[in-house]
Protein backbone atom coordinates (compact mmCIF):
# COMPACT_ATOMS: atom_id res chain seq x y z
CA UNK A 1 0.00 0.00 0.00
CA UNK A 2 1.32 3.15 -1.23
CA UNK A 3 -0.25 6.13 -0.36
CA UNK A 4 1.04 9.03 -2.19
CA UNK A 5 -0.45 12.03 -0.94
CA UNK A 6 0.82 11.52 2.54
CA UNK A 7 -0.77 11.71 5.62
CA UNK A 8 -0.20 12.87 9.08
CA UNK A 9 0.63 9.97 10.54
CA UNK A 10 3.24 8.77 11.15
CA UNK A 11 5.36 10.92 9.19
CA UNK A 12 3.57 13.78 8.86
CA UNK A 13 4.16 14.45 5.21
CA UNK A 14 0.72 15.46 4.41
CA UNK A 15 -0.07 18.27 1.73
CA UNK A 16 -1.74 21.00 2.48
CA UNK A 17 -1.62 24.24 -0.28
CA UNK A 18 -1.20 24.54 -3.93
CA UNK A 19 2.58 25.66 -2.87
CA UNK A 20 3.07 22.31 -1.27
CA UNK A 21 1.97 20.41 -4.08
CA UNK A 22 4.04 22.72 -6.54
CA UNK A 23 7.07 21.37 -4.41
CA UNK A 24 5.92 17.53 -4.69
CA UNK A 25 4.92 18.05 -8.53
CA UNK A 26 8.46 19.19 -8.71
CA UNK A 27 10.17 16.60 -7.09
CA UNK A 28 7.98 13.58 -8.33
CA UNK A 29 8.94 14.58 -11.95
CA UNK A 30 12.25 13.32 -11.50
CA UNK A 31 10.81 10.72 -9.15
CA UNK A 32 12.03 11.64 -6.11
CA UNK A 33 9.42 11.15 -3.28
CA UNK A 34 8.52 7.80 -4.45
CA UNK A 35 9.90 4.55 -2.52
CA UNK A 36 12.35 2.53 -3.87
CA UNK A 37 10.28 -0.14 -2.96
CA UNK A 38 7.37 0.98 -5.21
CA UNK A 39 9.64 2.19 -7.80
CA UNK A 40 10.76 -1.91 -8.83
CA UNK A 41 7.30 -3.01 -8.05
CA UNK A 42 5.66 -0.94 -10.60
CA UNK A 43 8.10 -1.43 -13.39
CA UNK A 44 6.14 -5.04 -13.80
CA UNK A 45 2.78 -3.76 -12.01
CA UNK A 46 0.23 -0.51 -12.37
CA UNK A 47 -1.69 0.63 -9.09
CA UNK A 48 -5.29 0.15 -7.56
CA UNK A 49 -6.49 3.95 -6.02
CA UNK A 50 -8.87 3.24 -3.66
CA UNK A 51 -11.34 5.91 -3.11
CA UNK A 52 -8.77 8.83 -4.86
CA UNK A 53 -10.95 11.24 -6.89
CA UNK A 54 -9.23 12.85 -9.86
CA UNK A 55 -10.97 16.30 -9.59
CA UNK A 56 -8.67 18.70 -10.03
CA UNK A 57 -5.72 19.06 -11.81
CA UNK A 58 -3.18 18.83 -9.27
CA UNK A 59 -4.13 15.56 -8.14
CA UNK A 60 -4.49 14.04 -12.41
CA UNK A 61 -1.20 15.40 -12.38
CA UNK A 62 0.07 14.10 -9.46
CA UNK A 63 -1.51 10.57 -10.54
CA UNK A 64 -0.14 10.81 -13.98
CA UNK A 65 3.24 10.77 -12.74
CA UNK A 66 3.10 8.25 -9.99
CA UNK A 67 2.08 5.90 -12.51
CA UNK A 68 4.72 6.98 -14.81
CA UNK A 69 6.77 4.28 -15.98
CA UNK A 70 4.51 1.48 -14.76
CA UNK A 71 3.64 -1.52 -16.69
CA UNK A 72 0.11 -1.16 -15.61
CA UNK A 73 -2.59 -1.98 -15.92
CA UNK A 74 -3.82 0.84 -13.45
CA UNK A 75 -7.94 0.95 -11.97
CA UNK A 76 -10.11 3.33 -9.88
CA UNK A 77 -11.86 2.10 -7.04
CA UNK A 78 -14.91 4.86 -7.83
CA UNK A 79 -18.19 5.26 -7.89
CA UNK A 80 -18.93 5.85 -12.18
CA UNK A 81 -22.06 7.98 -11.83
CA UNK A 82 -20.31 10.27 -9.75
CA UNK A 83 -17.31 11.19 -12.18
CA UNK A 84 -16.87 14.43 -13.36
CA UNK A 85 -15.72 15.13 -17.18
CA UNK A 86 -12.35 16.18 -15.98
CA UNK A 87 -12.17 12.62 -14.37
CA UNK A 88 -13.52 10.91 -17.29
CA UNK A 89 -11.55 12.34 -20.04
CA UNK A 90 -8.45 11.43 -17.71
CA UNK A 91 -9.72 8.07 -16.87
CA UNK A 92 -9.69 7.34 -20.49
CA UNK A 93 -6.78 8.80 -21.54
CA UNK A 94 -4.55 7.11 -18.92
CA UNK A 95 -6.22 3.46 -19.43
CA UNK A 96 -7.73 3.27 -15.95
CA UNK A 97 -10.43 0.93 -15.71
CA UNK A 98 -13.27 1.49 -12.87
CA UNK A 99 -14.00 -0.41 -10.11
CA UNK A 100 -17.73 0.63 -9.74
CA UNK A 101 -18.39 -0.93 -6.51
CA UNK A 102 -18.13 0.50 -2.52
CA UNK A 103 -15.15 0.72 -1.91
CA UNK A 104 -15.82 -1.05 1.98
CA UNK A 105 -16.83 -3.84 0.17
CA UNK A 106 -13.59 -3.75 -2.25
CA UNK A 107 -11.72 -3.31 0.86
CA UNK A 108 -13.66 -6.12 2.76
CA UNK A 109 -12.90 -8.37 -0.27
CA UNK A 110 -9.24 -7.61 -0.30
CA UNK A 111 -9.06 -8.44 3.08
CA UNK A 112 -10.65 -11.91 2.91
CA UNK A 113 -8.85 -12.57 -0.24
CA UNK A 114 -5.35 -11.65 2.17
CA UNK A 115 -6.47 -13.91 5.06
CA UNK A 116 -6.91 -16.70 2.66
CA UNK A 117 -3.71 -16.35 1.45
CA UNK A 118 -2.28 -16.46 4.76
CA UNK A 119 -3.95 -19.08 5.80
Amino acid sequence: MYKPLGGVQPAGNFIISDSDFVEVLTEIDIQTPIPEAVKSRRASRGFVFFGCRFRDQLTRTYARQVMKRSAGPHFAVLPAAELTRNELRFIAEQGITVIDRPLAEVAAALEAALDCAVA
